[in-house]
């Protein structure tokens, strides 16, 4: 199995397959204007929070980064300022200009994570790849050793500089962030996570059929990965999947507790698209409590978002539970 995170783009189908081409055009261009970017960075404070979405794949992660990028008065990285990772100002800037007689449009609309209109959020994965340096699987499962070689003084500037542009707080969907949020809120200071989770069994099938439609051989790994991998890697697919949100959600909900159970936000998916107005009348709560800021719900969110559960798939179903029962037990006492 490929362990350069990049490398996973190889494998697969066609439709699914970034164009090599393209990507080598987009990095020269952030290679030209990366240092140029950071000869203007000034060492600005953080006055306004910045709000990181994350957890296990197919969870719901770009929905509510949606809803929270579309409601609220804050900054996000669209679909143009994406293709700027390594001068994220500069994408900041040109998007200004490009959009600024088109309005904000977020469709609430995702194909595994990617949005399409301009205007709408990115997941910006280059960005948080290269600021927090996760290019191989080891970057990931060794997180916590590695976290000191990260350049957190950079990582501030960065974000400082970003945030400096909006003058307003920030929404990312943040995944590479959820494996230092200790360190992450210590660097930055003003820090809201909205950890949103859903059904295990329902998430582990998701990833099941997106590995079906990425891929030709379903052992292939999809998506990102728990600091477990190494454990599940040679498994068949069914425990890998399985092993994936099981080791992903209790990583994220140990992590949560242990350090930032004060200005986290835990949701669940069916009563998040059962009433996402009431998770963004909880987040600004969070932040009025935990730093006395005024999160700003400037759009009303929809009313409701469809729900999908997997009633149909009972044989998958109890084949993962299986699986998830197992996987408790082995390790309910670490």
């Amino acid at each position: 199995m490929p362990t350069s995170l990049k490398s996973f783009n190889e494998q697969r189908r066609e439709g699914y397959h970034k164009d090599t081409q393209e990507e080598d055009f987009l990095l020269e261009m952030n290679r030209v204007l990366q240092a140029r970017e950071q000869a203007l960075y000034r060492d600005y404070p953080i006055d306004h929070p910045f709000i990181f979405v994350f957890g296990p794949p197919r969870s719901g992660t770009t929905l509510i980064s949606q809803v929270l990028a579309s409601s609220l008065d804050c900054g996000y990285i669209n679909n143009l300022a994406a293709r700027f990772w390594l001068a994220p100002v500069h994408g900041i800037r040109l998007a200004k200009q490009v959009l600024k007689d088109q309005p904000g449009e977020i469709s609430f609309q995702s194909h595994y994570a990617s949005t399409r209109g301009l205007s709408d959020i990115h997941e910006y994965g280059y960005f948080w790849r290269h600021l927090l340096q996760k290019e191989t699987m080891e970057d990931v499962t060794k997180s916590a050793e590695r976290e000191a070689d990260i350049d957190w003084q950079m990582v501030r500037l960065t974000l400082a500089n970003m945030q400096h542009e909006f003058q307003l707080p920030m929404v990312f969907k943040n995944i590479f962030g959820a494996y230092h949020l200790k360190k992450m809120q210590e660097t930055l200071g003003k820090v809201l996570y909205v950890y949103i989770e859903r059904d295990p069994l329902d998430s582990a099938i998701s990833i099941l059929e997106a590995r079906k439609k990425h891929y030709d051989d379903l052992n292939n790994w999809w998506s990102y990965t728990p600091v477990e991998y190494d454990r599940i890697k040679d498994a068949d697919y069914w425990t890998q999947i399985a092993g994936q949100v099981f080791f992903l959600q209790r990583y994220y909900r140990q992590q949560i507790a242990s350090f930032c159970a004060d200005n986290s936000l835990i949701v669940q998916y069916r009563d998040f698209c059962q009433s996402p107005g009431k998770v963004l009348a909880s987040l600004a709560d969070t932040s009025r409590n935990k730093y006395q800021y005024e999160l700003k719900i400037t759009t009303p969110a929809p009313a409701q978002f469809p729900f999908r559960e997997y009633d149909q798939n009972d044989e998958i179903k109890s084949r993962f539970q299986q699986i998830f029962d197992k996987l408790a037990k082995e390790y309910e006492q670490e």
